[in-house]
């Protein structure tokens, strides 16, 4: 009697709520009592139709979708049940905000499910949408579509409910760049680590020049790239200064550049300059390791201590310690050249003749050994 009364002692508005509630509370236990029943007739087929292919895919997609379609079979059950039970249009328009919202979520679950069915790794994604994504920048990708799924849901539902998402998304927009504004360095280098990783201007292990640092690499990291110079000194540099900088990457050579400029003296004559220039080139067309189309040797110049040869080719040998020991073995017979044809080297700075003392001037255009 106590309970008919305090029923009775409620404002009409408040037993409306309440008979609305427990409504819908029924028509819950009811849909969720027949969820098992309808999953079997809906999602028991598919899996035995998923089970009799060899491929991998239609299972983990499979397993992706059966949240997203219990959610859908509750969303039909509501629908149903209001159709049946012929509530009142405040409980109706209640009922199919929440139906709305349900498919709201399971259609973005799906989505947020299928980021890690279609993307486990780089060739499924490549094979699946035709897009290359690195293998490391991949978990970031997927986080990220993944927020951008979450937001867009919650966005979507509260606008489904009526309420206005415009100051909402004012505020968190005030928020994200009081974020960005004080972690501005460590996204700075975040992105600096997806421009790394996605260009790959190189990896761990190889020799790389920049206007700051020069030397191996030895490690990635998200905020910084630590480099291993030639002294062996230790260098930690920030990710977004890396990415922004001229590299030069030693380590994917094919070849090297061999640049020699001989300054020979004027009292050599004609004839011993055309032998010499033709001695020079039979003796890099016979050396395996030159490129013989790359060759070049010209006299190219009178200058007021001598005349200029210039020496070019490319050698074959990436290595810098097999470029260095090849080149001194073609120093060593220009050396030999020269001394068996009597002729005169000169500097910019000194003509030579000591002693019958040679020496050359040489400017070599490389990098420092790695």
């Amino acid at each position: 009697m106590d309970l008919i009364q305090l029923w009775n002692e409620l404002p009409e508005e408040a037993r409306n709520n309440l008979i609305r509630i427990g409504l819908a509370a029924l028509v819950l236990v009811l849909i969720w009592g027949l969820r098992r029943l309808l999953a079997m007739i809906v999602v028991a087929p598919l899996r035995r139709v998923a089970q009799r292919t060899n491929a991998q895919w239609d299972d983990i997609l499979l397993d992706a979708i059966m949240l997203p379609a219990r959610l859908l079979i509750i969303a039909v059950g509501l629908s149903v049940g209001v159709q049946i039970l012929q509530i009142d249009t405040s409980t109706y328009v209640f009922v199919q905000h929440l139906i709305r919202t349900l498919v709201i979520v399971a259609a973005l679950t799906a989505v947020y499910r299928a980021v890690d069915a279609l993307a486990p790794s780089s060739p499924r994604l490549f094979r699946v949408t035709g897009i290359t994504i690195t293998e490391r920048l991949l978990p970031f990708v997927r986080t990220g579509v993944k927020l951008l799924v979450i937001a867009l849901m919650i966005v979507i539902i509260v606008q489904e409910w009526g309420y206005d998402v415009s100051g909402l998304v004012a505020g968190l927009g005030i928020g994200g760049l009081a974020i960005s504004l004080a972690a501005q360095d460590t996204i700075a280098n975040l992105f600096g680590f997806t421009t790394i990783v996605g260009d790959q201007p190189f990896v761990v292990g190889e020799f790389i020049k920049t206007p700051d640092v020069e030397g191996t690499v030895e490690h990635v990291g998200v905020r910084s790239t630590r480099i291993r110079q030639p002294d062996q000194a230790y260098v930690t540099v920030p990710n977004s200064k890396l990415a922004s900088s001229a590299i030069l990457n030693w380590s994917r050579l094919s070849k090297r550049w061999l640049n020699l400029t001989l300054v020979l003296n004027y009292g050599a004559r004609r004839v011993e300059i055309e032998t010499f220039l033709e001695r020079v080139r039979e003796l890099l067309n016979a050396n395996e390791k030159v490129e013989p189309d790359s060759i070049v040797v010209r006299l190219i110049n009178f200058t007021d201590i001598g005349m200029e040869v210039l020496i070019r080719c490319y050698i074959t040998l990436p290595d810098w310690g097999e470029f260095t020991a090849e080149k001194e073995k073609v120093y060593l017979e220009l050396l030999r050249i020269i001394e068996e044809m009597h002729l005169r080297i000169a500097t910019r700075s000194l003509i030579l003749e000591k002693g019958g003392q040679f020496m050359v001037d040489a400017s070599e255009i490389e990098a420092p050994p790695n």
